[in-house]
């Protein structure tokens, strides 16, 4: 995708945007900058082919969709992660503690740090991703 953008704003005779573009992703905005660009500056007596005008705003709807996709698969996912933490609250993990050693202890709380889900044992703090065993605590009456 990004190789047929660059091609058509060269094609565009727009090297600024190609340099723009350089080799990073294409996103929405610097799609929608080349194709005005091309438009702008083609040629009147060979304008755009319709067929490669459709193309380029067929791509450009897919890259939109995949873009919504990915931002709801982050939601999903932090979404089910923050539910399997909740679910570990009273229980007594096991985890990798910040000192690469193992550390155990009962789940007393949950916090966010950006994206990532840190499980509260008292005195130390671990990761989610960093448990690697979960046991159910009983309470013994006497």
């Amino acid at each position: 995708m990004t190789i047929q953008a660059t091609a058509a704003a060269s094609t565009a005779g727009t090297t600024g945007a190609t340099a723009q573009v350089g080799g990073s992703q294409l996103g929405k905005q610097e799609f929608l900058q080349l194709l005005v660009a091309q438009l702008r500056n083609q040629d009147p007596l060979q304008p755009v082919d319709n067929t490669q005008f459709i193309a380029q705003l067929a791509q450009f709807s897919t890259l939109e969709t995949l873009q919504q996709i990915e931002t709801t698969m982050e939601s999903s996912l932090g979404a089910q992660l923050l539910d399997h933490a909740v679910s570990l609250l009273g229980r007594q993990v096991t985890a990798t503690g910040p000192d690469g050693q193992p550390v155990t202890g009962i789940v007393q709380s949950i916090h966010l740090q950006g994206t990532d889900v840190l499980l509260d044992l008292g005195s130390t703090t671990v990761h989610l991703s960093d448990i690697q065993s979960v046991r159910a605590t009983t309470s013994n009456g006497g």
